[in-house]
């Protein structure tokens, strides 16, 4: 296997000779000699690791400025060749940027010995470069906040994430900042932080609280691993995502006996003790993670809409076992009324099995949050993606989503987007309807002049600002037309076409799509879909009631795991 590639410029073809010779022999490849002066534009291709640079000729310094202009060449090491040493001349060799320089008459040992170490340290710079790169997107873009401390005295950096909880702008406002007084929120706080950073072994997920800029507690979760054996203790996080494929060879070989993931472990340790080696006798890097209500750890976001985001958290509180629940999240407290309103519809609705159960609400940072129950599962949409239902679960979803409907109708409430994403199938025959943002209570009048929800699923006059139970009808109607016959009754690509379609063309008959479904089911697939809304069900429990008097077993399978395999293909 070639060694590392050497270029040597404007030497003479007698030391070209004596250089070339020694730099083979110790295992390198040079590349053929170029005479005083010569072009080198076409030798650069080679990309050489390391260049040796006659400097004493006319043209000199000027050819020293030509390579350092190459890209190629930007950050490769250049050594000066010096027929005479002159020590001011040396040294301002290295001022301008030389690695170092060579004498004549040349000695072997010398030379390998300068070109080894010119390598090694060029090698050590690309390597800190990868990890100060590494160390930049850690902090900047961990979504947890993370903060390094010196012996737990005073706060050295910090990320954005930290600054967004604890309510600063710059990371200035932060750095130097007492832990005890001002970080910590009281000194119980700063306490437990003091044990932590002076036991040995792991610590995982205890709970402090911060002090916000306002003077507020902040509470999160605090994780860490405490390195054994080493007179530079460091607590630092194994959880981290560092993409390295191996670890930086100059870490200390005790690290290397580590169970768990060791690259992860190695590689922090590296960037902290290269980076940070002023940080005292403990250095501590510590993640944090910001709890809703001093309680709630977010976990993963699900998905964000127009309003708001929902978010995966865990009960840090849970005894007996980890409770994982959704937090729905405004975007700005200018949101609040709304979710207000969402939150005491579903606590109308809760005592339904088919409503999403709301578990808490609190305010953080002037946002008002919802805390509801996590519904294990797949969507309809998921499913019918997966493939073909087979006839028990349709109707088995369809009878318990009409239900839950009829259920908010009795309390004068309309979803104004039933759709397949917002229909849960969990196990245990569960079927959840959810997502009530678009919900609206009626009270007296029994229209919503707003126009809310989703395209295809929307009736004529929802897409016209007079939502009403019946538009939650004829949503209904549109999934019962999707589930039986695979196609949606009105779609186009263009919105436009889309919204001429719902107003003014007839759905074709189901029954053409599909003839083996009954006639008498067809007929009432089509009244729900019926343009005009006096001509369909007045709510969901008058569907209902038609369904089951002409299909009295309609839905009494209960959905097991077994029937929501796809269905074979014919």
């Amino acid at each position: 296997m070639p060694g590392p590639i050497i270029l040597i410029i404007d030497a003479t073809a007698s030391d070209y000779d004596t250089l070339a010779a020694m730099l083979r022999q110790g295992g390198y490849d040079v590349l053929p000699w170029q005479g005083p002066g010569a072009d080198i534009n076409a030798i650069l291709t080679s990309s050489p690791d390391l260049v040796l640079l006659n400097m004493q000729t006319a043209f000199g310094l000027r050819r020293f400025r030509e390579l350092k202009s190459q890209p190629q060449l930007h950050q490769v090491p250049i050594l000066f060749l010096l027929e005479t040493f002159d020590p001011d001349f040396a040294a301002r060799s290295l001022e301008i940027g030389a690695a170092d320089f060579l004498l004549k008459p040349y000695q072997a040992s010398e030379v390998l010995a300068r070109v080894a170490v010119a390598l090694k340290v060029r090698e050590r710079e690309i390597r800190l470069e990868m990890v100060q790169d590494r160390y930049r997107r850690l902090f900047e873009e961990s979504p947890h906040g993370i903060f390094v401390a010196d012996h737990a005295k005073r706060l050295l950096d910090c990320n954005p994430a930290l600054r967004a909880i604890l309510g600063y702008g710059e990371a200035d406002d932060l750095r130097g900042l007492p832990l005890a007084q001002d970080f910590f929120y009281s000194p119980a706080d700063f306490q437990l932080f003091q044990s932590l950073a002076a036991q040995e072994g792991e610590f995982s997920k205890v709970k402090v609280r911060l002090k916000h800029r306002d003077g507020h507690p902040v509470s999160v979760l605090m994780s860490g691993q405490i390195i054994e054996g080493h007179p530079d203790r460091i607590v630092a996080y194994t959880d981290l995502d560092l993409d390295l494929t191996e670890p930086p060879a100059h870490l200390p070989a005790h690290i290397a006996s580590f169970s768990g993931r060791p690259v992860r472990k190695q590689s922090l340790l590296s960037l902290i003790s290269r980076l940070l080696p002023f940080a005292g006798n403990i250095l501590s890097v510590l993640k944090l993670t910001e709890l809703l209500g001093g309680r709630y750890e977010k976990i993963k976001r699900l998905g964000q809409g127009s309003y708001g985001e929902v978010w995966l958290v865990l009960d840090t509180e849970a005894v007996a076992e980890d409770q994982y629940y959704v937090a729905k999240i405004p975007f700005s407290r200018g949101y609040n009324n709304m979710f207000r309103r969402e939150a005491e519809i579903c606590r109308k609705l809760a005592p339904h099995p088919g409503a999403v159960q709301l578990v808490a609400t609190l305010e953080e940072g002037g946002r008002f949050i919802l805390i509801q129950e996590y519904v294990r599962g797949r969507t309809l949409q998921e499913l019918l993606e997966q493939g073909e239902l087979l006839e028990p679960v349709k109707e088995r979803l369809l009878l318990k989503l009409i239900d839950v409907v009829a259920h908010a109708h009795r309390l004068q409430i309309m979803h104004r987007d039933i759709k397949p994403n917002n229909i849960m199938i969990g196990p245990d025959d569960t079927v959840k309807l959810m997502d009530y943002g678009a919900a609206k209570e009626l009270k007296e009048r029994d229209i919503s002049a707003t126009m809310v929800g989703s395209r295809p699923y929307m009736a004529p006059e929802q897409i016209m600002g007079k939502s009403q139970r019946r538009s939650d009808v004829w949503a209904i109607g549109v999934i019962m037309y999707l589930l039986y016959t695979g196609l949606l009754p009105f779609y186009d690509d263009l919105e436009k076409n889309l919204i001429d379609l719902i107003l003014q063309k007839e759905p074709v008959p189901p029954r053409q799509e599909n003839p083996e479904l009954s006639e008498a089911l067809e007929a009432i697939i089509l009244k729900c879909l019926q343009k005009d809304a006096a001509a369909r069900y007045p709510d969901a429990q008058a569907l209902k009631d038609d369904l089951l008097r002409h299909f009295p077993d309609f839905g009494r399978q209960p959905i097991t795991a077994d029937l929501l395999q796809p269905a074979p293909h014919p």
